[in-house]
C-alpha cells in the first residue's frame, strides 16, 4: 500500500472503541453490580460473571479463525458487532444474574470475532511504515471506549444504577454498524482468493488503493504454517505472550475500582482511576506505535511490559494522587500498548494470506489468561492480603510477559523465490 485508506481506519477505530467500552463495562458498572438489590452478587461470584466475556472471545477467535475463508473479514466484523451490540442491551435488561451472565458470555463471542479480523484488515490497508502506528491508532479505540464506559458509570451509575452502562454501550453499537456495512471492505487478499477479482478491483479503486498488492493465496493449511518448523517455537511464545498480557489486562480492568477502594479511596475516586487508566491505553500505544515502526517491535512490546510492571508496582504505594494517575497511565500503556503491539508483531511474523489465523490462534490461547484474570483477581481480594501485595501479585505476569517477548526467536529469511523486497524489509523491522 501507498496510502493508508482513512475510512478503513475510521471504521475500525469507531469498531474498536465499541470494543473497549463492551470489556470495559463491566468493571466500571461492577460497585453498582455488587450493591444491586436483589441480586445479593458475591466478589467470587463476579469473578466468575468477568470471566465469561473472556470465555466468549475465545471462543469467538476460535471460531472466526475457521470460518475466515468462507465468510471473509467483512462479514465476520458485522457479524460479531452485531451479537455483541444485542448483547449489551440484553445485560442492560436483563431480569437476573442469569441473563445477565448469558449477555456477558456472547458479548466476548462477539468481541472475539472483531478482534483479530480488525487487526488484519488494519495491516492490511496500511501503508508502508505505518502499520504498527495505524494498529494503535486504530487499537486507541479500546482505551477511548474504556474510558467513555468508566465516565458513564461515575456520571450516572450512581443514580441510574449498573443497566446505564450496558444500555449506552449498546445503543451505540447499533448506531456504528449501518455505517460499518456501508463502507467497511473486504480484505482484497480474500476476495483475490475466492476468485472474485472484479469486487476487489471495485473496492480498490473505491479506496484508491492498488488491487494487485495483496499476496496470492497459499496452497495448504493455516494452521500447519503456523506451526511448521519455520514458525512452530514463535507460534508457541506468541501465544505465551498474549496469555500473560491478557491475564493482566482483564485482571486490572476488572478489578481496579474494587483495589482502589481497599485502598481507602471513595467509590467516585476509584472510578476516576479507571478513567485515567483507559486515558493511557488511548494515548500511549500511538507513541509506542511510532517507536515500533522505528526500533521493530521486540525492543518496544517487552518495554511495554515493563512500564506495565512499574506502573502497577508504584500503584501499591501511598503516594500522592498526582503520581498515581501518572502510574494509572503507565499501567494503561503497558497493558492494552502492550497488547496492541503483540498484535501487529504477529501480523509481521507471518505471511499475509495467515495473518488473521496467526492473530486468532494466539488470541485464542491468550484468552485463557483473560479468564484468568478476573478469577485471579477475585482470590486475591478474598485472600485479605495487604493492598500493596495485591498490586505486585499483578504486576508479576507483565514481568513474565517481558521476559517471554525477549525471547521470541528472531525472524528466519523467506525463501528468496517467494520474498521481495518488502517483504524482506518487514522480517528486518520484526527483529
Amino acid at each position: 500500500m501507498t496510502r493508508t485508506p482513512a475510512s478503513v481506519l475510521a471504521l475500525c477505530l469507531a469498531c474498536m472503541t465499541l470494543e473497549g467500552y463492551d470489556v470495559i463495562a463491566y468493571g466500571a458498572a461492577l460497585p453498582f453490580l455488587l450493591a444491586h438489590p436483589g441480586w445479593g452478587v458475591t466478589t467470587a461470584q463476579a469473578g466468575v460473571l468477568g470471566s465469561l466475556t473472556p470465555v466468549g472471545m475465545l471462543v469467538g477467535a476460535v471460531v472466526v479463525g475457521l470460518l475466515t475463508d468462507r465468510l471473509g473479514r467483512r462479514r465476520l466484523v458485522l457479524i460479531s458487532t452485531a451479537i455483541f451490540s444485542v448483547a449489551m442491551l440484553a445485560c442492560g435488561l436483563a431480569p437476573g444474574v442469569v441473563v445477565f451472565a448469558v449477555g456477558r458470555l456472547l458479548v466476548g463471542l462477539g468481541v472475539g470475532g472483531v478482534l483479530p479480523s480488525i487487526a488484519a484488515l488494519v495491516y492490511e490497508y496500511s501503508a508502508a511504515g505505518r502499520h504498527h502506528v495505524n494498529t494503535a491508532l486504530a487499537f486507541a479505540g479500546v482505551g477511548v471506549g474504556g474510558a467513555l464506559a468508566a465516565l458513564v458509570a461515575a456520571l450516572f451509575g450512581p443514580d441510574l444504577g449498573f443497566r446505564v452502562v450496558y444500555l449506552v454501550g449498546g445503543g451505540a453499537a447499533l448506531v456504528v454498524l449501518p455505517l460499518a456495512m456501508r463502507f467497511l471492505p473486504e480484505s482484497l487478499v480474500y476476495l483475490r482468493a475466492r476468485g472474485r477479482h472484479d469486487e476487489a478491483a471495485g473496492w480498490a479503486a473505491r479506496l484508491g488503493v492498488d488491487a494487485e498488492v495483496a499476496e496470492p493465496p497459499r496452497e495448504g493449511s493455516r494452521i500447519g504454517v503456523l506451526f511448521s518448523r519455520r514458525f512452530g517455537v514463535t507460534t508457541v511464545m506468541f501465544c505465551l505472550a498474549t496469555f500473560a498480557s491478557l491475564l493482566v489486562l482483564f485482571g486490572l480492568y476488572t478489578w481496579l475500582p474494587q483495589l482502589m477502594r481497599s485502598a481507602g479511596y471513595e467509590l467516585g475516586s476509584a472510578l476516576t482511576f479507571l478513567v485515567v487508566l483507559n486515558v493511557g491505553t488511548a494515548v500511549g500505544p500511538l507513541v509506542l506505535g511510532r517507536l515500533a515502526d522505528r526500533y521493530g517491535s521486540r525492543v518496544v512490546t517487552a518495554g511495554s511490559f515493563l512500564l506495565a510492571v512499574v506502573g502497577i508496582a508504584v500503584l501499591s504505594q501511598p503516594l500522592p494522587t498526582v503520581l498515581l494517575y501518572v502510574a494509572v497511565v503507565l499501567a494503561g500503556i503497558g497493558t492494552v500498548g502492550t497488547q496492541i503491539l503483540i498484535n501487529v508483531f504477529i501480523a509481521s511474523r507471518y505471511p499475509v494470506d495467515v495473518r488473521a489465523t496467526a492473530i486468532g490462534v494466539a488470541l485464542s490461547v491468550g484468552r485463557i489468561g483473560g479468564i484468568v484474570g478476573p478469577l485471579y483477581g477475585a482470590f486475591l481480594l478474598t485472600t485479605q492480603l495487604p493492598t500493596a501485595v495485591l498490586f505486585l501479585a499483578f504486576a508479576a505476569p507483565a514481568l513474565l510477559g517481558a521476559v517471554v517477548v525477549a525471547s521470541i526467536p528472531r525472524a528466519v529469511a523467506p525463501r528468496p523465490e517467494t520474498a521481495g523486497a518488502g517483504a524482506r524489509r518487514h522480517d528486518l523491522q520484526a527483529q
